[in-house]
């Protein structure tokens, strides 16, 4: 497996690759390319990089090879890719915690994937000691909303509070719902998503407490809880709990 970005998610990922002797080419800003020019077109390259650094990586790699990238980063990327004219490359979602570099990922649900190199990517992770699953693109948008949620609601929940996702299910669960529901009501008026507010909040609270020492933050705006302000403010949704807590964020 190719994998572009050698940070947390990289480096985690390295280690389990070399655990269970499985192929792993590692490609950084300044390091490995020659694997991107060298691999014949039609194996997956996974694309382990901040959202804000994908056009500098797309650019990177050889346009033949572009229509195997495997998108994996958290946060909306559905207008990005599509004026990138990759919209129907293989998308991911990682449902594990690497809390800083260099430690080993904590598994805290099953990774899913969409698209033409899912099945691959699914088998690599499997040997890895990944749970992962394939999944129908109608599902993934499903998912990516429900986890957009995930990490805008307590991102933004742990840098209010100064607290981990655990703590703040059971010290802050009323507020969680409320913020959740109002995510959920501008995600299924922006993405035509039909998720349930109630379900949604039960499951993310229970991922919070698979991984309850992880502590989020606010970060790649644009891609996260920007992205709930604008279309908020597009479609005409109230969101009144989101917007008191990112101004309490502000002042801190």
């Amino acid at each position: 497996m190719i994998v572009l970005g050698m940070g947390r998610v990289g480096q985690g990922l390295k280690a389990l690759a070399m655990e269970a002797n499985a192929p792993f080419v590692g490609v950084t800003r300044s390091a490995g390319h020659e694997a991107l020019r060298a691999s014949p077109a039609g194996g997956p390259i996974l694309v382990c990089v901040n959202a804000g650094d994908l056009m500098a990586c797309i650019g990177a790699v050889p346009e033949r090879r572009r229509a195997d990238l495997v998108f994996t980063q958290n946060g909306m990327l559905d207008s990005f890719l599509k004026n990138a004219g990759l919209q129907e490359n293989t998308r991911g979602l990682l449902y594990f915690a690497v809390p800083k570099r260099g430690d080993r990922p904590a598994p805290g649900g099953t990774s899913v994937f969409s698209g033409p190199h899912a099945a691959p990517v699914v088998a690599w992770f499997r040997r890895l000691g990944l749970t992962a699953r394939s999944i129908e693109r109608s599902e993934f948008t499903e998912e990516m909303a429900s986890k957009l949620i995930w990490n805008c609601t307590f991102g933004l929940m742990c840098e209010v509070h100064g607290a981990s996702v655990g703590r703040l299910v059971q010290e802050e669960r009323p507020a969680i719902d409320e913020l959740i529901g109002e995510f959920v009501n501008v995600s299924n008026a922006a993405l035509g998503s039909k998720l349930d507010r109630e379900t949604v909040s039960r499951e993310a609270c229970a991922y919070s407490l698979s991984i309850p020492n992880y502590t989020g933050a606010l970060k790649q705006h644009p891609w996260r809880n920007g992205w709930f302000i604008d279309s908020a403010i597009q479609l005409g949704i109230d969101t009144p709990v989101h917007r008191t807590l990112m101004r309490r964020a502000a002042k801190d």
